[in-house]
Order: C-alpha cells, then structure tokens, then sequence
C-alpha cells in the first residue's frame, strides 16, 4: 500500500508541476504574443508574407516560364523567420515547448514564403509582410522604392544596371525625412537596413530589411528576429529606420551571424505609405 500511495503522490505532484509549469509560460506568451501581433501587424489577418529575392536571370524559360532561383543565405533568412513565427515563437525553454504548444495551443500566425517574380508586372505589397533584400533581385521591394512606399535605400538601388558595391566600398544610404529633407548616412562597412512602414489606412505592416550583399540582407532579418522586443519597446507603434554596419569580409560571404553594430537610428513617425 505505501508503494502504490507513493506512486500516487509522485505522479499527483508531477501533474500539478507541469500544470503550474504550462500556467506560468501560457501567462508570459500570451503577454509576448500580443507585443508581437501589434509589432508586427498581425491584429486582423495573423499571416505574414515573406518576400525573398530571386538570384536567376531574368530571361524566362525556353517554355516561357520565369526562372526562380534562391541563394544560400535567402534559405537562411526563411530559417529565421521560423524561429519567430514557427509552433514555438516566443523563445520558450524546450522543456516548456511541448506543454505550451500541446495543451495551450494559441491561435497560430501563419507565414509563406515566395521567391520574387522576375518583373514588376501585377507586383503588390499585400497584408503585412517582410521583404528580403535589394532592389537588384527582389521586385516588390523595387516596387517599394519605385513608388517612394520606403524612405530608406540604398543609394546603388538609385541607380539599377550599374556595378553594385564591393568589399571595402564607401556605401551609402538615404533617408527621405519630412518635405525635401534627406539624410544620407555612409560608412565604409557591409551595411544593411530595417524599415517598418505602416500602410497608410490599413492595420498592414511592411518591414524592408535590404543589405549590400546577400549576406548583410539575412544579418537584417536575423537582427529583426532577435531584437523585435527590443525595436519594439524603443519605437512604439512609430515606423523607423535601423542602419546596420557589419565590417566587410573581402572576398568572403559569411555563413555565421555577426553581430551588427547600429550605424543610425531614426523615427520616422508619419508613413510614407
């Protein structure tokens, strides 16, 4: 009988663990989760697109079909998104991951990932969404820049079909501020930006993380991932820029997240939307 009651207890005291365990994380999610559905823009629809670039040429197939062709550190960017938005967003310890996500199951924010058509035609920026990269491969940030819904580029996305930057290059970039009034930031680094836009009339939030190279736009959204809390309790509800500056490595891509240090930071309060 002592056996079977210390069973009982063991399993009685487990039970109320995990239970208490699961409370306390549904409570501090559920806190996070509303941060991030505001920061993100994710009240009304709870989905968010993500925009990569398109590393193929742009002439289409022999059968008229368009090239798509993702580069390694777009796959890395789509890892990073899922660390955010994947079955446990919020960062939880593993031994709290299945509790939560089995028996407190949220209402889960759906993300898709599309590679960027070769053109511009029918290009639109729909519901909230992240945009991966330059101007160069990615056309709905092209669409972006083309119809000034971003305040921030880079100034070689200004000047399409000319050489891009190399290692060791002055880069700079532009931000379009109230009226005629733009500040050009430069640095001798692999720079890389984070805008947030709020389109103007909608609860729809765009966020632009562009860099010089494949490498530094992936730097932007692993940035974002890591650091939205951050941004978030910085900012507010108001749209910004983040400059970021990763020293150049000549002649090399890196593959292992640096971490950026903040060239510029600037609130751009009214949408440019």
């Amino acid at each position: 009988m002592s056996f079977v009651l210390a069973v009982a207890t063991n399993l009685v005291a487990n039970i109320a663990f995990w239970f208490a365990l699961g409370l306390a994380f549904l409570a501090g999610s559920r806190t996070v989760e509303r941060r991030m559905v505001r920061f993100f823009g994710l009240g009304n629809s709870r989905r968010v697109s993500v925009y990569l670039s398109n590393a193929a040429e742009p002439t289409p197939r022999s059968d008229g079909r368009p090239r798509l062709a993702l580069a390694f550190h777009e796959f890395q960017a789509i890892q990073s998104v899922n660390k955010l938005f994947g079955a446990a967003p919020l960062r939880l310890p593993e031994i709290a991951r299945g509790l939560v996500d089995g028996l407190w199951l949220r209402r889960p924010i759906q993300h898709l990932a599309e590679v960027s058509p070769p053109t511009t035609d029918g290009a639109q920026l729909s519901d909230s969404c992240i945009v991966v990269g330059s101007s160069a491969r990615n056309v709905i940030r092209r669409y972006g820049v083309e119809r000034q819904l971003v305040r921030a580029t880079l100034d070689a996305e200004l000047r399409l079909g000319e050489a891009w930057y190399t290692a060791g290059d002055e880069v700079t970039v532009a931000v379009r501020l109230d009226g005629d009034n733009v500040q050009h930031i430069r640095a001798r680094k692999n720079l890389a930006l984070i805008e947030k836009v709020h389109r103007r009339g909608e609860d729809a939030v765009n966020f632009f993380c562009v860099g010089v190279r494949g490498d530094s736009s992936w730097a932007a959204v692993e940035y974002l991932v890591r650091n939205w809390k951050r941004l978030a309790t910085e900012f507010g509800d108001q749209d910004f820029v983040v400059v970021l500056g990763v020293p150049w490595n000549e002649g090399a891509y890196f593959t292992e997240y640096p971490e950026p240090s903040r060239v510029a930071s600037i609130r751009t309060s009214a949408s440019a939307a």
